[in-house]
């Protein structure tokens, strides 16, 4: 027994999170499909969002009279006798303008600004909407509504508009050549030479994504059984690799994708690289570990490295997304299909590739 009973707000803060992780490993948590897994960071990234509204139910205190803390809102409460939720409308405008913050965010993107744009704190009021009532449909209660009808009014309805979709930034014909050439600069594992197996690998990634489209989340859950050698390029090479198997996430389907030659040939090197570097690395299952013992690449390790080669390059704004941008211009200025290049990026449909469509010029030479 406890020497002390939980204090209520210490019970609603304990069910919030519960609530959560029950969700997490539910299959709506995994998209409209119900297949795959979370990705690991877009399970982090929901659990900051949901930790920043339990802190606003249940505002720490300072200094909290009494040894006690405040409950702001209880959202798992039932609605009253005449049907009023006990999170009303100002109640989650408030939440939005004032308190949902987003650290992680502002890392990765450099920014010090702490408002949020109309299309995050949508995806925070649905994060909020799919998590209670989840929870509400264990316990047999009547569904959660605010954050859904919040979610249908201005400017929240209108925050995934196409009008209102960034325009994807893409990489020049000068830069691509940079890039192409500061992965391929090295052709052996010389430490000597500055080709460290570190150097190595952040190289190799950045040539997958922009010679394959992936994305930083792929790369790192890229497994030594998902390369496929020989067979492709017209080469007889056995030990070329050609096409990758991307496993199913929350966002996409299992696909394949094939390997721009030179990409290959720089997958190739890393991979005989790696077994030269002890046999905890060669056995490791991840194509890019993040240490020799062969432990798996963390998000922000990975694009810590990505971001420091685009730097070196001088390539302002390097989010390494913008490989990957450029990898489906690219192709699509080549003449391949867009069924095929949505296909080899993991979309179940081409409708992410109208974001597209008026950056294409005359067909030019594409990576393939």
């Amino acid at each position: 027994m406890p020497l002390f009973e939980p204090a209520p707000a210490d019970q609603l803060v304990a069910r919030l999170e519960a609530c959560f992780h029950s969700w997490i490993d539910s299959a709506p948590a995994r998209g409209p499909r119900g297949n795959g897994r979370l990705r690991e960071e877009s399970a982090r990234i929901y659990a900051d969002m949901w930790q920043a509204f339990i802190a606003f139910c249940v505002p720490p205190q300072a200094e909290p009279s009494g040894g006690e803390r405040l409950i702001r809102l209880d959202p798992l409460r039932p609605p009253a006798a005449d049907g009023r939720e006990a999170l009303d409308r100002q109640a989650l405008l408030a939440f939005l303008e004032h308190e949902a913050i987003r650290p992680l965010r502002q890392v990765r993107t450099r920014r010090s600004r702490t408002e949020l744009t109309p299309r995050y704190a949508w995806r925070l009021l649905q994060l909020i909407d799919r998590v209670l009532n989840h929870a509400r449909e264990q316990e047999d209660q009547p569904a959660f509504e605010p954050a859904l009808a919040l979610m249908q009014e201005p400017p929240f309805c209108h925050a995934n508009a196409a009008a209102l979709t960034p325009v994807p930034e893409v990489l020049t014909d000068a830069q691509c050549d940079a890039l192409i050439a500061h992965c391929t600069e090295f052709q052996s594992l010389d430490p000597a030479a500055g080709a460290s197996w570190k150097v190595l690998r952040d190289r190799c990634a950045l040539a997958l994504m922009l010679g394959a489209g992936l994305a930083p989340g792929q790369v790192r859950a890229l497994r030594s059984r998902d390369v496929s050698c020989g067979g492709g390029h017209g080469d007889r090479d056995p030990d070329l690799p050609w096409r990758l198997t991307i496993v199913a996430d929350g966002s996409s389907p299992e696909h394949q994708v094939p390997l721009a030659a030179w990409a290959a040939r720089q997958l190739r090197l890393w991979l005989a690289a790696r077994r030269m570097l002890g046999a905890e690395m060669q056995c490791s299952e991840w194509v890019f570990p993040s240490t020799l013992s062969g432990k798996p690449w963390s998000h922000p390790a990975c694009h810590r490295a990505a971001v420091a080669q685009l730097d070196a390059l001088a390539i302002e704004g390097g989010a390494p997304f913008r490989l990957r941008h450029t990898f489906a211009v690219r192709q699509l200025q080549a003449g391949h299909a867009e069924e095929d290049v949505a296909r080899w990026m993991g979309y179940v449909d081409t409708g992410p590739m109208k974001r597209y469509r008026h950056l294409l010029t005359a067909p030019v030479a594409g990576l393939a």
